[in-house]
């Protein structure tokens, strides 16, 4: 998690930012900005066949307290307080409505974020993630009170009600049914090549909107039932990223990737090898190009 980055992080941002600056002074907060950028990409381009849509910004919270030593993190970013905007994705509406990377939030949906909790806690700020989303899904808009007292009205777009994060110190990926993440190695792996971590997030995406979580269980998983949630996801992914204007063939590239080089935790039992997936894939994107259209919630073909 982030408490293992902090000395190294803050030390490179106190010596290369200022504390006004408005852009992502690290790599951490540039692999979050990446990660929200494409995750909003993805989700708001599928929102139409997401069973489960709704409004979003494309925003996520960040609390100072969540890292090893809190005033080491506020004082390299130039912060008065423990809670900011941690990422703003490209093209949403966060930054539609000028919200920038950095900004001291004192309230979220006009309730203040309350106080501190024990160092290294994430309570704090997953429930205000929480509440911003659920404003937002609800009212189909959401305000942030900032630092000085400014109020910033965010109205929402369509999304598929997915939040995305970052997880710091992983190599894998995985979702549940509200929630995709990727881990920051799984970045440095794949090169920080767009298309390719799209491709990632999209299979994870895919997870999220056929509700594999549900329908897998909490108990213990077949490796048969887990290969045919494995098969939905890969082949439902390249749909979810042509209709977010990345080319699915990038699919084929991170799956080859993986082979070549063993790349991200993958069980090969469970997920299949690195060619029959590719081959599935293939097969896959030559049948929805044959659709007259890509709605995959009317025209996307279940696993039996």
């Amino acid at each position: 998690m982030r408490v293992r980055l902090v000395f190294v992080a803050m030390a490179a941002a106190l010596a290369f930012a200022s504390p006004s600056a408005a852009q992502p002074i690290d790599d951490l907060q540039r692999d979050d900005a990446l990660v929200q950028t494409i995750g909003w990409r993805l989700s708001h381009a599928n929102a139409p066949f997401c069973a489960r849509a709704a409004p979003g910004i494309g925003l996520l919270l960040g609390d100072m307290q969540t890292f090893a030593d809190p005033a080491l993190a506020r004082e390299a970013y130039g912060l008065s307080g423990d809670i900011a905007v941690a990422a703003v994705a490209a093209r949403s509406p966060a930054e539609a409505a000028g919200l920038a990377v950095n900004a001291v939030v004192n309230a979220v949906d006009g309730v203040p974020v309350g106080p501190p909790p024990r160092k290294g806690s994430w309570d704090r700020i997953w429930a205000l993630q929480s509440r911003l989303e659920q404003a937002a899904a609800r009212d189909g808009k959401v305000s942030l009170t900032l630092k000085g007292g400014s109020v910033v009205a965010i109205t929402a777009a369509p999304s598929c009600g997915v939040r995305f994060i970052l997880d710091d110190g992983k190599d894998n990926a995985g979702a549940t049914r509200s929630q995709v993440r990727i881990g920051r190695e799984a970045l440095d792996r794949i090169g920080r090549d767009e298309a390719m971590i799209a491709a990632v997030l999209a299979h994870e995406l895919a997870h999220a909107a056929l509700d594999h979580e549900t329908l897998l269980g909490s108990g213990k998983r077949s490796t048969e039932a887990v290969r045919r949630t494995e098969r939905e996801a890969d082949r439902l992914s390249v749909w979810i990223m042509a209709n977010a204007g990345y080319p699915p063939e990038a699919a084929l590239r991170m799956i080859r990737l993986i082979g070549l080089r063993g790349l991200l935790v993958i069980p090969g039992a469970s997920h299949g090898k690195a060619s029959t997936r590719a081959a599935e894939m293939t097969a896959e994107i030559a049948a929805m190009r044959a659709q007259p259209d890509t709605n995959w919630a009317l025209r996307f073909r279940r696993e039996p």
